[in-house]
């Protein structure tokens, strides 16, 4: 079985796969304490544009892992980054216990929320 792209073809589009610019993010947080009865998408969105750039999935609560740290990577960056789950009505609601940090912003001041800092 042959790769997706052979070494040439990476050599050919190398500036094309280089411009899609990738951009690290780091999500961090603590899940609520409990059984876990189900998993939840929360979407990464740029804060200014109001557009989705990514998504994590995750159990609503656990009873034995906690902690989150997940290094995602979006195709553009963005001065600020909110996480949260859609409403039903279409809100975007922002999850209190998950943050979103790039390099290009400062680190949160205080405990986790649904925004960045």
């Amino acid at each position: 079985m042959r790769p997706p792209i052979t070494a040439a073809g990476i050599e050919t589009y190398a500036g094309v796969l280089s411009a899609m610019g990738l951009h690290e993010i780091l999500v961090t947080g603590n899940l609520p304490r409990g059984q876990t009865t189900q998993n939840v998408t929360y979407f990464i969105v740029d804060r200014n544009t109001k557009a989705i750039l990514s998504h994590v999935i995750l159990p609503e609560m656990s009873d034995r892992l906690h902690a989150v740290r997940m290094l995602l990577k979006v195709q553009r960056s963005s001065s600020g980054y909110d996480i949260g789950t859609f409403q039903p009505n279409g809100e975007f609601k922002p999850a209190e216990f998950l943050a979103v940090r790039s390099d290009l912003e400062t680190p949160p001041s205080g405990g986790a929320s649904g925004r960045a800092a």
